[in-house]
């Protein structure tokens, strides 16, 4: 299959294709990387800090060079917690909280091309609305959920449209609740929504919405022993099932987190408590790869002298298949490295973090965990301790959130720097290089036409797609000087698929400027 390579003066979109190596890697010199989600057109979206703790979102390419940039100067902006999900329509959906009411959400609406479509806070008149869960809306909608809790809006989800605007919005309460019940995580499926609450700090609550977000089925199970809180949740498509990460509260237990599969009833039927011999453990997130026949999940390990990367693959049925620590790459002697975030490109997971001198760093991982350096030893245990099925049945109360349109301040911020510590990014089926084979695209951007070369096999049928996917053109090339006119394009960024013989390219990213 064969290599692209986009290259001008100002731009350098290195192209992922199908296959991607191994490689742990810094792409800025300060700040930190909080969530990491894979772009359905290619490419990653990324939240996080500058050095000086300010919220930004970055949209880069697939070989980690910076599309754009948005980062939240406002001093209302607090900065935590931070969430980012792609829109139905291929746009994003951005959370952060508010200082301008208590416990307020802010959420904006980034185009596919980082502009701002809308920003607006979410608030209750008369006490707090702490928000932790944010997911696109399910089917063809192209509006967004998110929920949490706090006293005085307990385990509150909010339906939102497009344009922002509360199209319903519900609190979910469970009878043997003693205290605040809060929604953590919530994910889209066909016919509505799976969330993943916690109450008592003891006990798991998940549950299913229709779109409407009426109740369609529930479980809640206890540990009586543990103070246990679930954090994120996967869809597993193997199975149907679910599988949660989960930390314990430090001041019960440091060393143990834990990770729990349900069936696709909602029935709990592995829990797994990952405890370390070490100070410190924690995990952040969760994704799933093999079609959902294991999650690989990433935070952090402290031994009481540094932070290393914790990376751990567990199959569905909850065995640990392996287990990966890292140090950081940098040549000071504080190595101290740690993962927030995680996705999945096919099978291949790539983590986000912070490193004490690296600042942001990525980490692209493949089904054996190979991808990391100075790996070091990981000594855990996987226990699988019983819950206890509760039979209790949830309530539906109403919610009273606000909504109001905001104009916070935000500015473009500089270019990164990226340094490849070890591996190779960009290896295709073929086995070979970037340097082999290449097809090249020209000019970079794009103006008026397009010429392709490197193209063995003729005819080759170029096809451009608009970033929501909608088909612009499509035209067979008879040779290599043949060339494909671009004029009627607007400037920005658009998808092009190279299909010839047997070599099919889906997905590069086309930059076009007009003239």
């Amino acid at each position: 299959m064969k290599k692209i390579h986009l290259l001008s003066i100002t731009l350098f979109f290195a192209i992922h294709i199908n296959a991607q190596s191994t490689a742990y890697l810094k792409i800025a010199n300060t700040g930190s990387i909080e969530k990491i989600e894979h772009v359905s057109t290619g490419g990653y979206i990324t939240i996080g800090a500058d050095s000086v703790y300010k919220s930004q979102v970055i949209r880069w390419d697939a070989n980690f060079n910076p599309m754009w940039k948005c980062k939240f100067t406002d001093a209302n902006i607090a900065g935590s917690p931070q969430r980012i999900v792609e829109a139905n329509d291929g746009n994003f959906y951005y959370m952060n909280t508010s200082n301008e009411h208590s416990g307020c959400a802010f959420i904006a609406k980034l185009s596919s091309t980082g502009s701002i479509i809308w920003q607006k806070n979410y608030y209750e008149t008369a006490g707090s609305l702490y928000s932790y869960a944010l997911s696109k809306a399910a089917g063809t909608d192209n509006g967004f959920l998110f929920g949490g809790g706090q006293c005085s809006l307990s385990n509150y989800v909010i339906k939102c449209d497009a344009n922002g605007n509360i199209i319903w919005q519900n609190q979910y309460l469970y009878p043997l609740s003693t205290g605040v019940i809060t929604c953590w995580s919530i994910i889209p499926e066909a016919n509505g929504y799976v969330v993943s609450a916690g109450y008592n700090i003891n006990s798991l609550l998940t549950f299913k919405l229709d779109v409407n977000g009426g109740v369609t089925a529930q479980t809640a199970y206890t540990y009586s022993s543990k103070q246990i809180l679930p954090l994120r949740m996967v869809k597993l498509n193997t199975t149907g099932g679910y599988a949660i990460v989960g930390n314990y509260n430090n001041s019960n237990d440091n060393k143990t987190e834990f990770v729990a599969f349900y069936n696709s009833a909602l029935s709990l039927l592995s829990f797994n408590e990952l405890t370390v011999t070490y100070t410190q453990f924690t995990l952040n997130d969760i994704t799933a790869i093999n079609n959902g026949k294991n999650v690989v999940v990433n935070g952090s390990v402290y031994d009481g002298s540094a932070f290393t990367t914790a990376l751990i693959n567990l199959s569905n049925s909850g065995n640990v298949e392996w287990k990966k620590r890292s140090q950081g790459a940098t040549s000071m002697s504080n190595k101290n490295v740690e993962f927030r975030g995680i996705t999945t490109n096919g099978n291949y997971t790539v983590s986000g973090g912070a490193g004490y001198y690296e600042g942001c760093v990525m980490a692209i991982v493949d089904t054996s965990g190979n991808g990391l350096c100075n790996n070091t030893q990981f000594d855990m245990q996987n226990i699988h301790p019983a819950l206890a099925l509760q039979s209790s049945v949830i309530t539906v109360a109403a919610a009273n959130a606000l909504a109001v349109a905001v104009s916070y301040t935000n500015t473009p911020v500089s270019a990164t720097t990226k340094y490849l510590y070890c591996g190779s990014l960009s290896i295709g089926d073929d086995g070979h290089t970037q340097a082999e084979n290449e097809i090249q695209l020209f000019p970079n951007p794009a103006v008026n036409e397009l010429a392709i070369k490197g193209i063995e096999k003729w005819p080759a049928i170029v096809t451009i797609y608009s970033l929501t996917g909608q088909q612009l053109s499509k035209i067979t090339l008879d040779g290599p000087e043949s060339k494909v006119p671009v004029e009627f394009l607007h400037t920005g960024y658009y998808l092009l698929n190279i299909s010839s013989g047997d070599d099919n390219v889906n997905n590069t990213l086309l930059p076009f400027i007009k003239e």
